[in-house]
């Protein structure tokens, strides 16, 4: 009897480990590069974009810089070896809102994109101004559909 206690508590803990193990273990956390990210893009509504050539990322970018007399450069990307993930939140009332991707994981199926939106607690002090945050990130070349996760903060301000 105490021997199929112990045999079943050892079948119990080596499933319980086996299964937390596998886990996730479909998805691949991919590196990123920052190329470029911000408050004041032009882009007034909420987007979240795959770009996999140099022509949508070209037509982007100047609807980003469009409220802009001059044209600032524009990091380059190699889209032969590189995709881009841009993520814009839209008009903001003020100044204390921030976009970051935190994260983009690849699976057999989709592109994970972990992104964190902060919004300004009711005792931060702001820029009085409407704002457009952004954020665009260079990865590995995919052709993966991308599915965007936000999740939502209040920055305390205390």
């Amino acid at each position: 009897m105490k021997t199929n206690i112990i045999l079943l508590t050892a079948f119990i803990i080596s499933t319980v480990i086996a299964g937390c193990s596998s886990q996730g273990n479909d998805e691949k956390k991919l590196p990123m590069e920052i190329i470029l990210d911000g408050t004041y893009s032009a882009i007034e509504e909420k987007r979240e974009i795959l770009l996999n050539n140099n022509d949508d990322y070209q037509k982007l970018m100047t609807q980003v810089y469009s409220n802009l007399d001059q044209m600032p450069r524009i990091p380059v990307v190699d889209f032969n070896k590189n995709s881009v993930v841009a993520v814009f939140i839209g008009n903001r009332s003020n100044g204390g809102y921030m976009v970051v991707i935190d994260s983009i994981s690849e699976g057999s199926k989709n592109l994970t994109v972990n992104i964190t939106e902060t919004t300004p607690g009711k005792n931060c002090m702001v820029t009085d101004a409407i704002t457009r945050p952004f954020s665009l990130v260079k990865i590995p070349k995919t052709e993966l559909k991308p599915v965007f996760k936000t999740k939502q903060i209040v920055k305390d301000c205390q």
